[in-house]
């Protein structure tokens, strides 16, 4: 799927809800409920610091913004991986929340690299971006939580084998019955992707949560355990399977403490 068909995709889901049959099987969260989930991703994406809301990650191509560190791509760039950011935006608008105008305007990141990104720190530009991010904390986490919310039907979309599907379904469901569970799922949806993307697969073998909910072992009576052990299992599947298996490998040893994080509270 291509940045184009991807925007649009994501904006009409904006302005749709979930199947009403998925909708009913998902609890409906708290805004108590949400925030905690909120400050737990808060913690993984930036370690609760505010000045890591706008951040240009080492060995990466693009921004990472907000609590949810959402990328965002300049103009021209090539990336297997999922835009988030200008969904976001998208998402906000869609809430009433004002948006500075040259953010309404500008599709692309207007950093072209990370020193760009790094030379405009004190700009205009950046102080409006830093405080629409600082204020906005509720609307981001129900940005990530409506994500997770409408991720099943699209994976089960990607499952021809009814039998597979029920399994997917079951798996899901309950995780999102328990809070622990909840947690992970709307934490990995926003970190490493629903699992459908064509583009984010190494060797044809994704990483989202569509690969994890299918690697969950069976003989695992510990279902918050036994997601965390098949976080783990996908994102070292990705990391043997990357071009830059070096630069992927001093992710992977935050990238499993943050999966720890997902069998216990």
């Amino acid at each position: 799927m291509n940045r184009i068909n991807y925007l649009f995709f994501m904006l009409v889901l904006s302005c749709m809800n979930p199947p009403l049959s998925v909708a009913n099987d998902i609890p409906l969260l708290q805004a108590a409920q949400l925030q905690s989930i909120g400050e737990k991703i808060y913690q993984n994406e930036t370690g609760s610091n505010p000045e890591h809301l706008i951040a240009w990650n080492n060995g990466e191509a693009f921004a990472s913004l907000g609590l949810g560190h959402f990328i965002w791509f300049p103009k021209d760039m090539e990336s297997p991986f999922t835009e988030t950011f200008p969904s976001l935006l998208q998402y906000l608008q869609a809430q009433n929340v004002a948006i500075p105008a040259w953010l309404q305007q500008e599709q692309y990141c207007p950093w072209q690299t990370k020193q760009d990104f790094m030379n405009a720190k004190n700009s205009k530009e950046m102080q409006e971006l830093s405080s629409l991010l600082a204020s906005t904390f509720e609307h981001q986490v129900a940005f990530i939580h409506q994500r997770m919310r409408r991720s099943l039907p699209l994976m089960l979309a990607e499952v021809d084998s009814p039998k597979t599907q029920r399994l997917l379904t079951t798996r899901f469901q309950a995780l999102a019955a328990t809070e622990l569970g909840m947690y992970s799922l709307i934490d990995y949806v926003n970190f490493k992707g629903e699992g459908i993307a064509e583009t984010e697969r190494y060797n044809n073998q994704g990483w989202g949560l569509l690969q994890v909910l299918l690697n969950m072992q069976l003989d695992i009576q510990n279902q918050h355990l036994a997601f965390t052990q098949a976080c783990d299992a996908m994102l070292t599947r990705r990391v043997q399977n990357s071009l830059q298996k070096q630069v992927e490998q001093n992710w992977l040893v935050g990238w499993r403490k943050r999966c720890g994080t997902y069998s216990h509270l």
